[in-house]
């Protein structure tokens, strides 16, 4: 088995150890999609979109192309490029895909960055669907407040969508930092980017706690590397899950009545 591969598996069968709450919560790090922000209508009716509007975009620089043509072209290397990305746990940026699906295609245009142009057009439909779940602004005011700093970190494969998404609901002025997957190259649950979050912030594991809708990505990533993770039920549960989080909520204001149950303890405890 190629070491990569084995790698890869081991964040589904590697124990996990319990996160310890004997330590004051110092920081927060949540996650962006299903966590703070949803999409007002399915995913793939978004994609569709945003294919239509990269196609809008390259015709508008007269650059001649075969919707189908190019629509089946960009999904072999999109889909090759999500294969290993989920089997690796690595991020190809749609910067990437899309140089390669250009080129594959013969749409080039010199001295332009056509990449990162077209990357931010397909991406603008995606922007624009994401809404932020009711209990988001308020519940970061109050964690604001309360003197946390937070973070967020996301797997995406676009750095600019994230902060645009973020720009656009105005999640901005409450975090410190933003780590994205297309940035490092790394995925959730790989230790890398939770680590890279908590340099950022300068903060210890045992200190910070993490708030987000995956098991896998979210609450195994986190504390597997010794973090606090804070499950919100967005969907159903799989019985079969083999991390449990720290604690469980429904709505995304719990987490202070979380933060403030731990920490109480562990003062009455010093």
């Amino acid at each position: 088995m190629p070491q990569s591969v084995a790698r890869a598996k081991s964040y589904v069968s590697r124990p996990l150890a319990l996160a310890s709450v004997a330590y004051l919560v110092k920081a927060v790090f949540l996650d962006l999609g299903d966590t703070l922000v949803y999409l007002d209508r399915p995913w793939e009716d978004v994609f569709r979109a945003n294919l239509r509007a990269l196609c809008s975009y390259l015709s508008q620089l007269g650059l001649r192309l075969d919707f189908q043509k190019f629509s089946q072209t960009f999904m072999r290397i999109f889909d090759d490029a999500s294969y290993h990305a989920n089997l690796y746990k690595i991020e190809v940026p749609m910067e990437e895909i899309l140089s390669k699906v250009l080129r594959k295609s013969g749409l080039q245009i010199l001295g332009v960055d056509l990449p990162t142009n077209a990357m931010i057009e397909f991406y603008r439909p995606e922007v624009e669907s994401w809404q932020l779940y009711p209990d988001a602004i308020e519940t970061l005011t109050q964690l604001s407040k309360g003197g946390y700093p937070m973070g967020l970190v996301s797997n995406s494969k676009s750095d600019w969508m994230v902060h645009a998404i973020v720009e656009r609901c105005g999640l901005g002025k409450f975090l410190k930092s933003i780590v994205t997957s297309a940035d490092l190259k790394v995925r959730k649950p790989r230790p890398e980017i939770f680590t890279e979050a908590l340099n950022a912030l300068n903060v210890k594991p045992r200190d910070a706690i993490f708030v987000g809708d995956s098991i896998y990505a979210d609450v195994a990533g986190s504390r597997n590397i010794g973090m606090r993770a804070v499950h919100v039920v967005r969907q159903p549960v799989d019985p079969a899950a083999l991390t449990r989080p720290d604690a469980s909520i429904t709505n995304l204001a719990e987490v202070l009545e979380i933060i403030n149950k731990w920490n109480n303890l562990q003062v009455s405890n010093a």
